[in-house]
């Protein structure tokens, strides 16, 4: 793989600035032969639908309209026949090793993240095996990770996964083929490493530990730009592009050039709605995190809650909302709208002038440790990248985009996020200066954490203790056995 950095062009614009139409008119002005990668069908088939108004030929690669296998088929034979037409595919489809692109020019409408994050829940001591086998890693560069290589089982399971039969999961073929990829490094937490395998049942398949965390493997698989060196140009485009996960995993890797053409086009800030925008938060701690919600107060209880202060605060007011992506998306409100915790290019919702947004977003432990590591990134840095982006193109989904309903332009809009930090962050980003409000949802506020536990309300049992005292024991000697082996 060459050393050289690529060039590819970005466009840095705020929602709903008019890029994705700049662009469109790029294509018409310039000729040639023009990709634009999405993150969703409807996304391509919306752009369709605009670049047809504008005169240009377009058409959309799905499976919802060809008999192919295969999207990347479908590309692939579009990209040989040299057609003219502008194509519009899934970014999952363009974020491949494709020889035939070499002719494209390839517009990422969004920044995608660089990063593919595979946890392995192995709760079988067969699979766990089984696991133990194929995942092999060895030290690199960076203090306290290891990095993942490639055997001759993960090759065959990303060469032939999905071509011959067999009953393994998606994603275990789906983490052979980054292994296995050039274009990817799969790293793993040393001691994440080192304790699953301290778990793996022995030769008669016995495992001595029941430890859940030893039976948990957590991958990261991380993009390298090499895999986009085939098309004849690259083109990112999106918001806040310095605070992106690709940029700051890509700043050193990629000479970073703003397009030239391709713009905002409408304004360059949001200083024509900031003085109409109001910011609310439900908590003035530290982060709150799934664990609190969905474990000390519980998550159905935590939206109820919510539903019933926005329904007194807001009565008879249409709003959006977003909800965990680990909950069933329920919302007991007829005037609350759910929409997915990624809306990236959701346009429809204009004449909305209020948004709940009811994730909570603040990355794992080993989420930091990993980007602190590989990409340099702090933690602070980590929470605006993920937690507050997310929540940026959430709220840039209402009337904030200055849409179609300008009979409401001057009506105020208020954007409800779960902590003050995110508040705080946002309110820079759209230049809002009036502080953020306290909107108190009982469920959140009145929790009281119960109080610990003293020695004397414990009724110690010698025998139980004695044995988990012996079970430390022979752990902590297992650890150091795979630590002397990996260090042989």
């Amino acid at each position: 793989m060459s050393t050289d950095k690529p060039t590819f062009y970005y466009v840095d614009a705020h929602a709903g600035s008019g890029k994705t139409y700049s662009a469109h008119k790029y294509i018409a002005s310039a000729g040639g032969f023009f990709t634009i990668a999405t993150q969703t069908n409807d996304l391509s088939k919306q752009q369709h639908s605009d670049l047809t108004e504008l005169g240009i030929k377009a058409r959309v690669i799905s499976l919802e309209n060809s008999k192919a296998k295969t999207c990347t088929e479908q590309y692939v034979r579009h990209c040989k026949d040299l057609r003219e037409s502008t194509v519009l595919i899934n970014q999952k489809v363009a974020l491949q090793d494709l020889e035939p692109a070499r002719n494209q020019h390839l517009i990422v409408d969004e920044f995608p993240s660089p990063v593919e994050k595979f946890t392995l829940n192995e709760g079988i001591s067969a699979t766990r095996s089984f696991i133990g086998n194929l995942i092999k890693a060895v030290p690199c560069e960076f203090p306290g990770f290891l990095e993942v290589i490639d055997t001759d089982d993960t090759a065959e399971l990303a060469e032939s996964g999905k071509s011959q039969d067999h009953s393994l999961k998606e994603h275990v073929v789906q983490v052979s083929e980054r292994i296995h990829s050039r274009h990817y490094r799969v790293f793993i937490a040393e001691k994440n490493y080192i304790n699953f395998g301290s778990g793996l049942p022995d030769e008669e398949g016995v495992s001595l530990d029941q430890d859940e965390s030893k039976k948990r493997l957590v991958l990261y698989a991380w993009l390298q730009p090499s895999i986009l060196m085939n098309y004849r140009s690259v083109t990112f485009m999106g918001a806040n592009f310095p605070d992106q996960k690709l940029f700051h995993y890509w700043k050193d890797k990629v000479n970073w050039v703003e397009h030239p053409e391709i713009k905002g086009e409408r304004y360059d800030d949001f200083s024509h709605k900031a003085p109409l925008m109001d910011f609310k938060h439900m908590n003035e701690g530290d982060l709150v995190s799934w664990s609190h919600l969905s474990n000390n107060i519980g998550y159905e209880n935590f939206k109820e809650s919510v539903a019933d202060v926005i329904a007194h605060e807001f009565p008879d007011e249409k709003y959006l909302v977003t909800l965990s992506a680990k909950d069933d998306w329920y919302w007991k409100s007829p005037n609350g709208k759910v929409i997915s915790p990624n809306p990236v290019g959701l346009n429809g919702f204009q004449d909305h002038h209020i948004a709940v947004h009811l994730a909570p977003l603040r990355p794992s432990n080993m989420d930091f440790a990993i980007w602190q590591a590989v990409a340099g990134v702090s933690p602070a840095e980590l929470m605006v990248a993920q937690a507050c982006e997310m929540q940026y193109q959430f709220f840039t989904r209402t009337a904030s985009r200055d849409g179609k309903h300008h009979s409401e332009c001057d009506k105020r809009l208020t954007f409800i996020t779960i902590d003050l930090a995110v508040a705080d962050y946002l309110r820079e980003v759209f230049g809002v200066e009036k502080p953020s409000e306290l909107l108190v949802v009982p469920a959140l506020n009145g929790y009281v954490k119960p109080p610990r536990k003293t020695r004397s309300d414990k009724k110690p049992d010698d025998a139980k203790r004695a044995a988990k005292v012996a079970r430390q024991r022979e752990r902590r000697a297992q650890q150091r056995a795979a630590a002397a082996e990996m260090s042989i």
